[in-house]
C-alpha cells in the first residue's frame, strides 16, 4: 500500500479487477427497506435532496451508501433533479419482488460500476452472462472463474454476487466453495441496455 506526500495511505487499485456490486452491504431485503425509508418519496431538486440525506449515516450516505442505492435503481439523480424508484415505504415482500425482477435486469458496467470492466464492451447481464459461462462450461463451475472468463480479469465483491445470485435469481445456486449449479436451463434472454455512461437509461432500464 503506497503512501502520498502528506503520508496518508492510498490504496492502490487493480484495473483489471471488476466489482459488479457495491460492497457496502450486503443488497439484502432489508437493507433495500432501510434505503427506501429513507430516501424521500416525491421529486425534489437535487440540492433539496441533498440536504434532506444529509443526517444519516452520519453524514456520510454520499460516501457509500448512495452508490448501492443508485446501483440497485432505487433513485435517479441528474444536474438538477432526483426522482426516487418509490412513491411509499415498501413491505419486506414487496423489495423481494422487487430483488427477483432487479436481478434479471441488472447489467455492468454500467454509470455506477467505479472500476474495472475496461475491455467489456458491451455491457454483461450479470445473471445472462453466468447463466451461459455455466451452460457452456459445465465443468469449471467456479464462480470466481466464471467472472474471470467474463470481466477479463478478476471479479470483486464475489460474495455479494453469491449472495444475489442465491437470494434471488431461482436458476444459479452458489455453494460455500463458490462453485455453481445451474437450477434451470430456462432462464430466457434479456435485452441488453449498453449505456455504461447513462445514468437516466440506466434506471429506467428497471422500470
Amino acid at each position: 500500500m503506497a503512501q502520498n506526500i502528506s503520508g496518508r495511505r492510498m490504496i492502490k487499485y487493480d484495473p483489471t479487477k471488476s466489482d459488479p456490486i457495491c460492497k457496502w452491504r450486503t443488497a439484502s431485503v432489508d437493507t433495500v427497506v432501510e434505503l427506501v425509508s429513507l430516501l424521500p418519496k416525491g421529486r425534489m431538486s437535487k440540492q433539496s435532496f441533498r440536504n434532506y440525506m444529509e443526517p444519516y449515516y452520519g453524514g456520510a450516505f454520499f460516501r457509500t451508501p448512495y452508490q448501492l442505492a443508485l446501483q440497485l435503481a432505487l433513485y435517479y439523480e441528474d444536474d438538477k433533479e432526483y426522482i426516487p424508484r418509490f412513491d411509499h415505504e415498501i413491505t419486506r415482500n414487496e423489495a423481494l419482488a422487487y430483488m427477483h425482477k432487479w436481478i434479471k435486469l441488472y447489467y455492468v458496467p454500467n454509470p455506477f460500476t467505479k472500476r474495472g470492466f475496461i475491455n467489456v464492451i458491451p455491457s454483461i447481464n450479470l445473471l445472462n452472462g453466468i447463466a451461459d459461462y455455466l451452460e457452456n462450461h459445465p465443468n469449471k463451475p467456479n464462480l470466481a472463474t466464471a467472472g474471470a472468463a467474463l470481466f477479463g480479469g478478476e471479479m470483486g465483491n464475489i460474495g455479494c454476487v453469491k449472495y444475489l445470485l442465491n437470494e434471488y435469481s431461482n436458476i444459479i445456486e452458489v455453494d460455500d466453495e463458490n462453485n455453481m449449479t445451474l437450477l434451470s436451463h430456462n432462464y430466457g434472454k434479456v435485452e441488453i441496455c449498453n449505456s455504461r455512461d447513462d445514468k437516466k437509461i440506466f434506471f429506467e432500464h428497471f422500470k
